[in-house]
């Protein structure tokens, strides 16, 4: 018998409500949810509903869903409930409600399916909370995103190996220079640099690792430094392989290794300058700082040089071994201020050589070299090379000045030869390392005769160029060897090494002979200038000192004039007293 149609609006939800009451009433308590009945234990939410989604019945769990159908926008919710009633199970996969805890609203999440009950007089949705799992599995693709956004952009690097030490898996941007496909399947021990770890490799560690450096090779064959966290993978059959994220720390390692350099050249600059500092003496500052640059710079040799009209010096320092002559001499030409530093490459080495200068000016060369073989020129090294060339060109300057000084104490400020305290120190020196020599020698004294009338009527300038000429003649009679002296007023002395009794007297004739040139520079006619000459002969085998031959040389000086001047007078030979005589 077909149904009547049924009326609409009001009362058709009038009707369709009565009818689900009906139903509730005629259904036992057994049925459905009431004590004992078959969804009282039901975890989740229950509810009855009827045509057009008229909640006949909700458990307390079910409250959000009935609020869901109560409200005229869930059509997905209210379409279920109509195909449930029509005979056909449905399920509303998520559905997303709020709710009201503690007078806040909250967002709930309820997988429903909706089933036909009493033979479509309604429909029976059973609600599970699936609110935390959501919230879980939202919670995990989060992080999944979020762990790998991290090691896309990450300069670090993640990998895995396998039991065999080969990648498997490699952080999509790759690593090393290299793409991720161009390491997965490679070995991951190629890369490394050298056999540091051997069975200790971080890529194929049995063990944790936390920060483990280690040095591979990247695709252009540069070192580069990897810090390395790694953890091993097992499984029931044992060890399988390694996971772990490298860092590139090259930029860093290098950073404080070239930091460490310069502390450490800092460090020697500043012991070399204080040990230079503590010696008084410029030529003991150069040999100090030569032996302290030696080992300092590994050096195979290095000599420190002064500059004479720009040609190149004898060494004023010096350690190790001696480079080559004339490459100092190539490389010395080479120098300005502008170019200060010069190098020169041998089969036997390399030579290196730096300008000092003092106040803008050079004044010396600092030369270091290195055998074949040897380390080549750092940047390091020539930096400490330009700081230590400071110091050196001061050192230098003083030497010069000091050498100068020493010179003006030990020169005649008119003549330009040996004064007497020179004259004295060298022969003592002579006569301390030597007993005055091998063979036979002459100390010569010379006065001038009648010089008082030269200044009394030429005036002192001519006398001074009177002098000059006497000192001209006795360096051109002088030879290596021999020394020159002005004792003092118009006094001079002549040592001459090599030198007998006869030869003596006949180098005293020449002299005399030579003196008559002298006589232009005499007063009168009647005062002519000449000299008087005292020779004494020095025999080293006797002993003599020297305070007594230059007593006998003074003596046989004194003989000469008094014997009529413009003489010379050569004095007895030594004899050695006899003790008590």
């Amino acid at each position: 018998m077909a149904r009547s149609p049924a009326a609409s609006g009001p009362e058709q939800d009038k009707d369709q409500q009565n009818s689900g009451e009906r139903i509730l009433e005629e259904a036992s308590p057994l049925s459905l949810m009431g004590a004992g009945g078959a969804l009282e234990f039901y975890p989740g939410a229950v509810l009855l509903a009827g045509h057009n989604g008229i909640v006949l019945h909700a458990n307390e769990q079910a409250e959000p869903i009935a609020q869901q159908l109560k409200a005229a926008g869930n059509e997905e919710l209210r379409e279920a409930v109509r195909a449930a009633i029509m005979g056909t199970a449905a399920q509303v996969n998520p559905l997303i409600v709020t709710a009201v805890e503690a007078g806040k609203p909250v967002e709930r999440a309820f997988d429903v399916t909706v089933t036909p009950w009493s033979e479509g007089a309604a429909a029976l949705l059973l609600g599970r909370d699936v609110t935390l799992e959501r919230s879980l599995r939202a919670a995990l693709v989060e992080s999944r995103q979020r762990y790998k956004d991290l090691v896309e952009i990450s300069n670090d690097f993640a990998w895995e190996t396998d039991r065999e030490g080969r990648f498997v898996f490699v952080s999509p941007r790759g690593a090393l220079g290299y793409s991720a496909n161009e390491l997965v399947g490679s070995h991951a021990h190629d890369l490394l640099l050298d056999n540091t770890f051997k069975d200790k490799c971080p890529f194929s560690a049995r063990e944790s690792v936390d920060a483990a450096e280690m040095w591979v090779r990247d695709a252009a064959g540069e070192s580069v430094c990897l810090l390395s966290t790694v953890l091993p993978l097992t499984s029931e059959s044992g060890w399988v392989g390694a996971r772990g994220v490298c860092r590139d720390v090259t930029e860093l390692r290098c950073h404080e290794a070239n930091l460490a350099e310069a502390q450490n050249r800092e460090r020697l600059f500043s012991y070399i300058v204080n040990m230079v500092r503590r010696e008084l003496e410029p030529a003991r500052m150069l040999a100090a700082t030569a032996e302290a640059l030696l080992p300092a710079l590994a050096l195979s040799g290095i000599s420190i040089h002064g500059l004479a009209d720009g040609q190149l010096g004898q060494a004023l320092a010096q350690a190790g071994k001696t480079a080559d002559s004339d490459d100092l001499a190539a490389l010395a030409e080479l120098l300005s201020l502008e170019k200060p530093a010069a190098e020169i490459e041998r089969s036997s080495g390399s030579v290196l050589v730096r300008a000092t200068a003092f106040r803008d000016q050079a004044n010396g060369l600092l030369c270091v070299w290195r055998t074949a073989g040897g380390h080549p020129w750092s940047a390091e090294d020539r930096s400490l090379l330009d700081n230590i060339s400071g110091q050196v060109g001061l050192a230098i300057e003083q030497l010069a000045r000091q050498t100068e000084m020493e010179v003006l104490s030990m020169t005649d400020h008119l003549t330009g030869l040996d004064n007497r305290r020179a004259f004295v120190e060298k022969l003592e020196k002579r006569f301390a390392e030597e007993g005055g020599g091998d063979g036979p020698a002459a100390l010569f004294y010379v006065d001038l005769d009648n010089f008082k009338q030269v200044n009394d009527t030429h005036g002192h300038q001519r006398g001074d160029e009177a002098l000059l000429e006497v000192a001209s003649l006795l360096r051109e009679e002088s030879r290596a060897g021999d020394l020159a002296a002005r004792l003092g007023g118009d006094e001079f002395a002549l040592f001459m090494i090599d030198m007998d009794e006869a030869s003596a007297g006949r180098k005293g004739a020449k002299l005399l002979k030579l003196a008559e040139r002298l006589r232009g520079f005499s007063g009168d006619a009647d005062h002519l200038l000449g000299f008087s000459l005292g020779i004494a002969i020095h025999e080293p085998r006797k002993g003599e000192t020297l305070q007594s031959l230059m007593c006998r040389a003074d003596e046989a000086m004194y003989g000469a004039k008094r014997a009529g001047k413009h003489s010379l007078n050569i004095a007895s030979a030594y004899e050695r007293r006899k003790a008590g005589a």
